[in-house]
């Protein structure tokens, strides 16, 4: 959903879980009720919640993976020890520590 400028909201899940549960014809005393079945959900499957604002909103994703790959290009002549370390993010380099 990201490539596509799309974001998986919490609500967004809950919405779907009502959706599925009436299209499937589970009965009501058995349907999901709360939100403590969204925790479990997002960590079955590896999602994340990412609030994006301000300039990261509009950031141009394909052109974020162009320069990673470059990056990498870049960094393959040099052996682990001489590269610079990158934070999480993949995007700001920092000196590694003495």
């Amino acid at each position: 959903m990201e490539e596509n400028g799309e974001h998986v909201t919490g609500p967004m899940l809950r919405e779907k879980r009502q959706r599925f549960e009436g299209l499937l014809g589970v009965p009501e005393e058995e349907r999901l009720t709360g939100d403590g079945w969204v925790a479990s959900f997002t960590k079955t499957y590896h999602l994340q919640e990412r609030r994006r604002h301000g300039e990261a909103a509009s950031v141009d994703l394909t052109a974020v993976k162009d320069e990673q790959q470059r990056i990498a290009t870049i960094l393959a002549k040099f052996a682990p020890r001489d590269r610079w370390n990158f934070d999480e993010t993949s995007l700001f380099a920092f000196a590694p520590p003495d």
